[in-house]
């Protein structure tokens, strides 16, 4: 029998994210900064341990960083896992990418028993009653601009008071995980830079769905410069279900700071 496991998908409002997190460092209300590879470990072991899941039960399936422009926190977020997506603004006011109501859709399509959102509360009653026919179980961490007030609930909690009061206890202690270090630095890395391919450009690579596996697809480039990897959260909706063996894509190409070729956004041609 197959081992029972917690999935996780996590949508990040990447503006709201930067914004926030900057403003807890000036104001000292933190030890260091909350970084991409501790939210992964915080909501695995908050969320995952909250439905009665160990660590080795829980993984994160499904990762999306939402901004409306580029950031300096894009590479970070490449190197944390998560497909960088361009989302457009949910309202006026937000001061960021908003999180987009179609990576909330991808992440409800990946059959993920946990979404977490973070930055950002999900208001879209549709989107929620299509959360709950799916099983799902929805969770908020919202980063709520200094001075506003938010009253935590069992699924919903304030990032920003969860962290300046309980930086130093267990699970919360996790979002502090520290950055890698450069190669010959010798220090953390304030922030890991992406390299783009050369041939960068929205979607301006065509390729061939040369396999696919569980939980990533591998797809051949038509200009000879080899093979690329992209998981599901890359693939733009419908999504990674309805990519088959031999289809054209077009995408873009991201090179990792461990040196990994990683396809981004992802359509089918």
């Amino acid at each position: 029998m197959s081992e029972n496991r917690c999935t996780i998908a996590v949508v990040v409002n990447g503006g709201r994210w930067v914004q926030e997190a900057a403003a807890l460092l000036a104001q000292n209300a933190i030890p260091r900064a909350m970084t991409l590879g501790g939210l992964h470990d915080y909501v695995r072991i908050a969320f995952g341990g909250k439905l009665g899941y160990t660590m080795e039960q829980t993984s994160v399936v499904m990762a999306q960083w939402c901004r409306a422009r580029p950031t300096d926190s894009d590479g970070e977020a490449v190197a944390a896992g998560f497909a960088v997506v361009t989302a457009p603004h949910v309202t006026d006011e937000d001061m960021g990418a908003g999180l987009a109501l179609e990576a909330v859709e991808v992440a409800v399509k990946s059959g993920a028993k946990v979404i977490v959102m973070v930055g950002a509360q999900m208001a879209w009653t549709p989107l929620r009653q299509k959360v709950e026919a799916a099983n799902g179980r929805l969770f908020e961490l919202l980063l709520l601009p200094t001075g506003k007030v938010q009253v935590s609930t069992e699924s919903v909690t304030d990032l920003r008071d969860l962290a300046r009061n309980r930086h130093a206890t267990t699970p919360v202690s996790a979002l502090f995980k520290p950055l890698p270090v450069a190669p010959g630095s010798g220090q953390a890395a304030a922030v890991a830079t992406a390299e783009p391919d050369d041939s960068f450009a929205a979607n301006a690579i065509v390729g061939v769905v040369k396999s696919l596996a569980k939980g990533y697809g591998i797809v051949t480039r038509k200009d000879g410069r080899g093979d690329v990897q992209f998981l599901p959260g890359h693939v733009a909706p419908p999504g990674f279900e309805f990519i088959e063996v031999g289809d054209t894509l077009r995408f873009d190409v991201v090179r990792t700071p461990a040196g990994k070729w990683l396809a981004q956004r992802v359509v089918r041609a």
